[in-house]
């Protein structure tokens, strides 16, 4: 939920240039509420070091919510307490500032405590091709505390950096929620899936802060047509949480790379078979995995060579002596009740990247995972000391299980069956009841339906009334993303073009891109680069159009039209 919406306004200046914008945030205290009117806003600099309250947070937003463009070099640094920016757009950048190395981020919330960035939409506000491997981060937080990022839309990123990267303190928990986000189409630099480091969405905290806990919670958020990295969300500290999330045709994993304590439950991945994906992968001590619905994952790299950093669920081996930025053993580490669907690796122990620790204390329980092209718990290393494996169910695949051994089965039929929005499991599933051991944490199913004392195997209760459904591109604008004041979409994306009826082909091309709309005129066509700057323009009356892409350089395009986004390639 948006938490400004109960506040005391003590005073509220709408400005109209960056002269009248300096001197509202130069006169700002605690209740000013700063109004940008609409229009575009080109190389603006807000800074604001300002202290408001609880009940009286400075705010700046947009006059109208979507209407005030930020362009060119703008940016935003917070500083102080009880702070709030939303509303507003940043598109079409140029000439962004460079430190060093780095390229300066979006939004910089430094030593702020209690500040939101809330409802605004970043559109491919990206560096120039030389730029691309500068680092440069979307949203970067440094050594605040009780921050909130929610309801905003990060679309197009390209080149290197985070998106939201919180660079925490080692000394104190920062309670960071991200939540209600909407991050899509990022492309990995050089076409290279995992080429480079620092191509993640989100990650929370370093290699040297990450023995410390953060106490962070990021949930219902919504990824979709991602490609970076192994890590979609990187996590480096301790005691986080990661629910309610929705993974959509991607590549990566969410990663517990650094830090102890963390739990991951009641998370959709949709990977569609494409190459180098995962759900969860695993490394550190005492966490809980559990209630996610795992689907359609291919391991291999696009190359098809082998990775054993991807798999439905990874836990992996830890580096004797680990350095902090190593690989730590993983200990007393719980994956309950998931549910793994046509993944060619569903779950695989003891994979390695140099390490020889193999897990220990691991319990491996009541999951099920159904038509497994390669294994469907695979071993690589045996896990040690207390380890188990128990009420785990497979169909359609094999696996390093011994049947009916710790009520491990295999079943011929009847364990899940498909549905609309995912696989569930039918009234006659061998998975109903079938659940052993006792989970304190395990309350609710993904749904979040209540579990019983016979609780059903994998992440679903069977009959149960939760509605914790996946998010689909449709609820982008409506229930995730950038949101208008009535919670109606803003020219944000509302689908895909495949459910508009519009097929564009061939991808790639080299010479014409086709469009072929089945049920109506297309109307509006836009062609940008992948800095964002706008290449071609036209309006066409007619269902099929061909745009002529001998003079666009061989690289990466979006498309768009009837404000939906889409990539092509040129080869």
């Amino acid at each position: 939920m948006l938490l400004v919406s109960f506040i005391n306004v003590k005073s509220q200046t709408i400005v109209n240039n960056s002269s009248e914008l300096q001197s509202a945030i130069s006169s700002a205290t605690a209740g000013s509420k700063i109004l940008l009117a609409d229009g575009t806003w080109n190389n603006i600099f807000i800074n604001i070091n300002k202290n408001g309250t609880d009940s009286q947070p400075i705010i700046i937003t947009a006059q109208n919510l979507g209407a005030a463009f930020m362009t060119g070099n703008s940016r935003v640094y917070m500083r102080g307490n009880y702070i709030t920016v939303s509303g507003l757009v940043f598109q079409n950048p140029s000439n962004l500032v460079v430190s060093g190395s780095t390229i300066e981020p979006i939004f910089e919330l430094n030593q702020c405590d209690n500040c939101q960035v809330i409802n605004n939409k970043i559109d491919a506000y990206n560096g120039t091709d030389a730029q691309k491997t500068m680092k440069f981060k979307w949203v970067y937080i440094v050594d605040g505390q009780y921050n909130e990022i929610a309801h905003n839309s990060f679309i197009g990123k390209h080149g290197v950096g985070s998106i939201i990267n919180d660079n925490r303190s080692l000394a104190n928990a920062d309670y960071l929620k991200i939540h209600h986000n909407y991050f899509a189409d990022r492309t990995p630099v050089n076409n290279d899936i995992n080429g480079l480091n620092d191509q993640d969405a989100i990650r929370i905290g370093t290699s040297t802060t990450s023995l410390s806990d953060s106490y962070s919670e990021v949930y219902n958020n919504f990824f979709y047509n991602w490609s970076g990295e192994v890590e979609i969300i990187s996590n480096k500290s301790g005691k986080n949480k990661y629910y309610n999330n929705t993974f959509r045709d991607y590549q990566g994993t969410l990663t517990l790379r650094h830090g102890n304590g963390c739990e991951v439950f009641n998370n959709y991945f949709f990977a569609n078979n494409n190459s180098f994906t995962g759900g969860v992968r695993i490394i550190g001590e005492d966490h809980k995995v559990y209630n996610n619905y795992i689907q359609g994952i291919n391991s291999f790299k696009p190359s098809g060579s082998s990775s054993n950093v991807t798999g439905g669920i990874n836990v992996m081996n830890g580096v004797t002596n680990s350095a902090l930025n190593q690989y730590y053993q993983v200990k007393n580490v719980q994956v309950v009740n998931n549910t793994l669907v046509n993944c060619d690796y569903a779950i695989r122990v003891g994979t390695s990247l140099g390490g020889t620790e193999e897990p220990e204390n691991l319990k491996v329980a009541n999951n099920i995972m159904y038509n497994t092209s390669k294994n469907a718990y695979q071993i690589k290393t045996s896990p040690s000391g207390a380890s188990i494996a128990e009420g785990n169910i497979t169909q359609n695949g094999s696996w390093d299980l011994t049947n009916n051994t710790n009520n491990n089965k295999t079943v011929s039929s009847g364990l899940i069956k498909s549905s609309l929005d995912f696989y569930r499991i039918p009234s006659t599933s061998p998975a109903i009841d079938a659940g052993v051991g006792s989970y304190t944490f395990l309350t609710n199913d993904i749904l979040g339906s209540s579990r019983t004392s016979s609780f059903d195997a994998g992440a679903e209760e069977f009959g149960g009334s939760g509605n914790n459904i996946p998010y689909i591109v449709a609820d982008v604008g409506n229930k995730v993303g950038f949101l208008s004041v009535n919670n109606a979409s803003l020219n944000v994306e509302k689908n895909s073009l495949k459910e508009l009826g519009i097929k564009v082909y061939p991808i790639p091309t080299n010479t014409f891109l086709s469009i072929n709309s089945q049920k109506e005129t297309i109307g509006k066509i836009e062609v940008y680069d992948i800095q964002g700057k706008l290449l071609l323009k036209k309006e066409s009356n007619n269902q099929l159009e061909k745009i002529n892409t001998l003079e666009f350089k061989p690289g990466i395009y979006i498309l768009k039209i009837k404000g939906v986004y889409s990539r092509f390639i040129v080869n």
